[in-house]
């Protein structure tokens, strides 16, 4: 059996995983900072991230996806400690991570990738000196550093003379391969990228997925890739995770969930993704209505107040995530036909009270 297939058929809480989040919550407090001055009460406090449990293996490719304000970039920061953890716990490399120590040496072997290829680069440093900066924060020795960062530079396709270039002197996909060469520079065995493709040409997103997905297999490092464009991350991740307010709705391997989505709010985002085919010029209609704010979440199933086939149960009952199948977990009291009936979730049908479409 090849790697690839043991990966897809492994459930989704793995003891062998290179990193495990289980009941993962962050908890944001609703108030001005004078508020907070002038109160010496304690403000309310809500969950942004609510019992998210998720793993990723040595090499494989996780998929974060949802619509923004989900809450993916929190979930990928608070993964690497960058904001205070509510509750659960965190795993790396087979230990538990829980004090500020153990997230400072997690982070030496993890990188992230910020969705601003160009603004999260400092204007007044050169690309020489941003390439090799992580190895100095680190106080790894570095006799050679130029050489060190034009290695850096051919490893993602850029020419040796990059090293002397300001962040502005680049276009966005030349800053997104710097993005890519600085994460790379410590040799992380995880990487997440926030959204990797954002504020890029459509040619240009390709050319960073496929440059992230050969040096993830050429360095054998795991990546995890926050997005809310099933389209580009289809073709490179192994899996998928779908996030819906703080909360996974949906998981499992990349083409299952594209052949046969279980959670309406997964089925909608892909049928309205664009098809490059002129001899189809529709496609499904988006998601409904706005998000709702985490600091009023709706009763029940948060996604009733957009879902097509939303029955009463859903308006009070809050659903369990529950595994269907080997590798899949999904969030919903109806969830859609395994074999690719969707139950009406175009077409716009409703459920009665009895779950039965209408």
């Amino acid at each position: 059996m090849s790697s690839r297939a043991q990966i897809q058929t492994l459930p989704q809480s793995r003891d062998n995983a290179l990193l495990a989040v289980e009941d993962l919550s962050v908890t944001f407090s609703r108030g001005s900072l004078f508020s907070r001055l002038i109160n010496p009460l304690p403000l309310p406090s809500f969950n942004v991230v609510d019992g998210v449990t998720l793993s990723l293996a040595e090499g494989e490719t996780l998929g974060l996806v949802g619509e923004s304000g989900s809450g993916k970039t929190t979930l990928a920061r608070a993964i690497l400690g960058l904001m205070r953890l509510a509750a659960g716990r965190i795993a790396f490399a087979g230990s538990e991570v829980r004090t500020p120590a153990d997230f400072r040496a997690m982070r030496r072997r993890s990188a992230m990738m910020f969705q601003d290829p160009v603004g999260s680069l400092s204007p007044r440093l050169r690309i020489g000196t941003l390439l090799t900066e992580p190895a100095v924060i680190q106080g790894v020795p570095m006799p050679d550093r130029r050489a060190a960062a034009k290695a850096l530079l051919a490893l993602v396709g850029l020419p040796a003379a990059f090293v002397d270039r300001f962040p502005h002197e680049l276009s966005g996909g030349q800053a997104r391969r710097v993005g890519v060469a600085r994460a790379l520079a410590m040799k992380p065995r995880l990487l997440l990228a926030d959204e990797p493709t954002a504020g890029l040409d459509v040619s240009v997103q390709g050319d960073v997925l496929n440059l992230i997905g050969e040096l993830k297999r050429e360095l054998g490092f795991a990546a995890l890739i926050v997005t809310h464009n099933l389209a580009v991350i289809r073709h490179v991740s192994d899996r998928l995770a779908i996030m819906y307010l703080g909360r996974l709705v949906e998981t499992g391997p990349t083409r299952e969930v594209f052949a046969a989505p279980l959670h309406p709010y997964t089925a909608t985002l892909i049928r309205s993704e664009p098809v490059p085919d002129p001899r189809r010029r529709s496609f499904g209609p988006a998601v409904r209505g706005e998000i709702p704010s985490v600091f009023r979440r709706p009763s029940g199933c948060e996604f009733h107040t957009r879902c097509p086939i939303a029955a009463e149960r859903c308006r009070v009952d809050p659903p369990a995530y529950r595994a269907m199948g080997a590798g899949r977990m999904v969030r919903c009291h109806f969830p859609l036909s395994q074999g690719g009936q969707e139950l009406g979730v175009l077409s716009g049908t409703s459920r009665n009270e009895k779950g039965k479409s209408t």
